[in-house]
Formats: structure tokens, sequence, C-alpha cells
């Protein structure tokens, strides 16, 4: 491999690393706010941690910055 195919090689990773990182952002953004949605329903941050990527605290500072916990 030459210098210019290790460059290109370099590119595409990092191209493919900056889409999934977007991607992941967004899919976080609609856990969020899909929790959001739950809490108005009435569900509660230890309801909605189970089976979660996120903690109990973690998914209670998303609600309050939906404006969908309690302060």
């Amino acid at each position: 491999m030459g210098p210019e195919e290790a460059a290109a090689k370099v590119k595409l990773a990092t191209t493919r690393y900056e889409d999934l990182a977007e991607q992941l952002e967004a899919a976080k953004r609609d856990l969020l706010d899909a929790y959001a949605d739950a809490a108005r329903e009435g569900l509660g941050p230890e309801e909605l941690a189970g089976g979660s990527p996120f903690t109990a605290d973690e998914i209670a500072r998303g609600l309050r910055e939906r404006g969908a916990g309690s302060a």
C-alpha cells in the first residue's frame, strides 16, 4: 500500500466514524424524546431505566432538559 492509498483509507474511515457519531447522537436524542413522552404519560426515570442504556439519573436529567421532569 502506498501513501495515497493509506490516506484514502484514513479519509474513508474518518467519514464512516463521523457518520456513525452523528447517527448515535440522533438516536440518543430520539430515545430521550421518547422517554419524555413516556414521562408525560406518568412513567418515572426508574421505570424507564429498566433495559435502558442510560441510568435513572441520566434519564431524569434528559427529562428536565425537555421540560418533562421534576426540577
